[in-house]
């Protein structure tokens, strides 16, 4: 753009019939490269080079004497003594510009700054750096914008913000960027600037000495006590400026990396937190927990809190405290967003705060004989204590390095299985006898369709979604899910299940049915009829409504068309769910167990809101056909119960069709009216039969779930 008014400029005097010739004498050459692009209208360019004096004299006065001619010398006019054109020069028009007064001009900066701006003499040759500089947008001009202007375009920022600038200086490999600033006679305005807007005034300043200030600083704002001593001169005199500019470097998703490695060079260079965590080890230290708490500039802050709480569980000191909080509080606040590495160490934390309920809660614990009270207390809280141990595994498992979990999570398994399991199932099983289960006034899983669907037998459209293996904390968990959505009415009950705990017999007890039957072998019918897969229970459903379907979740989950095709005009709608029961009945992969209940819970919102707008699906019955008890461990011998083979007809790891009642120590046997001359024998404990084939994946014990939701 300069060029083209000068252009402008120079045709316009040219276009005077007075005007022959224009002297330009460009003191400091700004337009030697550029003065070959000018076209002149009905006028020639000559250059003075400073050797064709005479050759110029001649070609005016004698080669060319009506010809119009633009004379353009790169350098300054000579004195006339010097000047063998002094008298050419007198009777032509002189000409003059620079580059800096064009942009002055061009960009709207007053011509007050003309000397400011010539101190970077440099930056104005170049064409693509003045066109960067015009697209900052700076609509108010006065020494310090032009200077954050310049130093903007130099390091690649693309508006005039002199904090943008720190940041991308910090963050990115400035070598090339300082280089730019020397190059440009701004390196030193950078650093007055830096002295300006965050107190930075070092003898030999240089970027990592700014960041390792910048961060200790936002540390020590933070902490409740005064930094290690021989971190006191890298605190910076505006404190609050540089709080607020490292927080919203952290806060800043694009940047939260990059603010992760500088904090991690510096704390490695500096070590700040290791000077923090030997004072906090000194018997008399002059920094304790509570003072760190609400740090976040460095993740060996979070390391320091994380081991704490881990010493605390390893050695069962429930009831220790920083400020008030207990280990899951503490947890809770450090894993909340307004700490910077929350999102970091969620997993350690999570798994640190699940064991803390888990054992808080067994520790807790009164282990009654009364059946209906544990039931009762089962369905109010309990349920609490498995639903921490598999969300604690669940966070464990994603903890990348989990080393320094290792004894919290023995803690956490003896606890469970040695304290919780072995004291709270024997209490079930022995008091669960035919009579206290018709006591309690539950619901039998056999009486499933007559309890809950013969009111929409032939009528309004129920979608039963029966998700194998979702015991009840995994329903309870769901119901949390599906009360957030102020559309949904939702409620719960809890069923009694079949003995034996299997999918086979579950199934086929959620079917309608008069007669249900299983032979010593586990074959299991319902009324005459085999219901071992969908097709066989479509079948079964069909008998009682011919409008009644079964359908596996995969087919119609994410499958709008055959959603629609399937369900449209359909009554009772049988969809069935195996993602917890696939992996956790499989050796390979029954660790996976507790991420399965994660995604079956996820699945089975997900396909509620699908169908609710899909097919207007309006009613929601979610159920399984049994639970699971699980361990991580593998159990050992003296966990496993020896059993006489001579009267086994059906065994399994955690089951066995006797064809006597069994009365030895550590076994109980049952009778059942839809078994067929056979008793199903239990473990009294948590332990299992010693057979050859087994699963973890297994019977929550005698007492099972359905979960009843309607109303969506």
């Amino acid at each position: 753009m300069d060029l083209q008014n000068i252009q402008e400029q120079l045709n316009t005097e040219f276009a005077k019939e007075s005007t022959r010739i224009i002297f330009w004498f460009d003191d400091k050459g700004e337009y030697e490269d550029e003065v070959a692009e000018l076209c002149l209208d009905n006028a020639t360019l000559h250059i003075l080079d400073g050797a064709n004096w005479l050759y110029t004299k001649w070609l005016l006065h004698e080669q060319d004497t009506e010809g119009k001619y633009l004379v353009y010398a790169p350098f300054s006019r000579p004195s006339d003594a010097e000047n063998p054109l002094a008298d050419l020069y007198y009777y032509s028009v002189p000409y003059y510009t620079d580059r800096i007064s064009q942009m002055s001009q061009e960009i709207g900066i007053d011509n007050r700054f003309k000397e400011h701006m010539a101190q970077y003499g440099n930056f104005w040759k170049n064409k693509v750096r003045i066109e960067k500089f015009k697209s900052l947008g700076i609509d108010h001009f006065n020494v310090e914008m032009i200077d954050i202007g310049l130093i903007a375009v130099l390091t690649e920022v693309k508006i005039a913000n002199f904090e943008e600038i720190v940041r991308q200086l910090l963050l990115t490999d400035a070598t090339e960027y300082i280089k730019a600033l020397e190059n440009n006679n701004l390196l030193e305005r950078f650093w007055q600037l830096c002295n300006k807007y965050f107190g930075y005034d070092a003898e030999n300043p240089n970027l990592d000495d700014l960041a390792a200030c910048m961060v200790i600083t936002y540390a020590a704002s933070a902490l409740k006590t005064s930094v290690p001593t021989v971190m006191k001169s890298y605190v910076l005199k505006k404190r609050n400026d540089v709080v607020v500019f490292v927080r919203n470097i952290m806060d800043n998703v694009s940047n939260r990396i990059h603010y992760d490695e500088l904090a991690e060079k510096i704390d490695k260079s500096l070590r700040f937190t290791a000077k923090i965590s030997d004072e906090i080890k000194k018997d008399s230290g002059s920094i304790q927990l509570v003072d760190i708490f609400a740090c976040d500039a460095f993740s060996g802050i979070d390391d320091i809190l994380i081991n704490w709480c881990l010493d605390k569980l390893n050695d069962e000191i429930l009831d220790a405290q920083i400020d008030g909080m207990n280990i899951a509080q503490i947890a809770d606040q450090r894993i909340s967003k307004a700490f910077h590495y929350g999102e970091k160490y969620q997993n350690e934390y999570k798994a640190i705060k699940y064991a803390y309920l888990m054992m808080k809660s067994v520790s807790l614990m009164e282990y009654t004989s009364d059946v209906a009270v544990l039931v009762q207390d089962y369905q109010k809280e309990t349920y609490l204590i498995d639903s921490y141990y598999r969300w604690f595994y669940y966070a464990y498992d994603q903890i990348e390095e989990n080393d320094r979990f290792s004894e919290a999570r023995l803690r956490v398994e003896n606890i469970y299985s040695n304290t919780y399991l072995q004291k709270l199932v024997p209490k079930w099983n022995d008091g669960l006898d035919d009579e206290t289960v018709a006591s309690i006034g539950l619901i039998k899983q056999e009486d499933f369709f007559k309890h809950y669907l013969r009111a929409y037998d032939g009528k309004d459209r129920v979608i039963v979604i029966i998700s194998d293996a979702l015991r009840y904390e995994c329903a309870k968990e769901l119901m949390s899910k599906l009360e957030l959505d102020e559309k949904c009415d939702a409620r719960m009950d809890a069923m009694i299940g079949v003995l034996p705990s299997i999918t086979s017999l579950g199934m086929a007890s959620l079917l309608p049915h008069k007669e249900l039957y299983v032979d010593a072998e586990m074959n299991v019918t319902v009324d005459g009829n085999s219901c071992g897969d969908i097709g066989s229970r479509d079948k079964v459903l069909k008998v009682q409504n011919e409008n009644n379907i079964a359908v596996s979740f995969d087919e119609i989950y994410k499958n709008r068309g055959r959603a629609k095709e399937l369900l449209q005009e359909k009554n009772v709608v049988y969809v069935y769910h195996n993602q917890v029961d696939a992996r956790g009945d499989k050796q390979a992969s029954e660790n996976e167990v507790f991420r399965a209940c994660e995604e079956a819970i996820r699945e089975i919102v997900e396909l509620i809101h699908q169908l609710t707008g899909d097919v207007s699906a309006t009613k929601y019955i979610i159920t399984a056909d049994h639970g699971f008890l699980y361990k991580r461990d593998k159990l050992q011998e003296f966990d496993k119960v020896s059993f006489r083979k001579e009267i086994c007809e059906y065994s399994n790891k955690r089951f066995l069709l006797t064809t006597e009642k069994v009365d030895e120590q550590g076994m109980l046997s049952r009778a059942r009216a839809y078994l067929d001359k056979v008793y199903v024998t239990t473990p009294i404990g948590a332990d299992i039969f010693k057979v050859r084939r087994w699963t973890e994946l297994c019977s929550w014990w005698f007492f099972d779930t359905g979960n009843a939701y309607s109303g969506y």
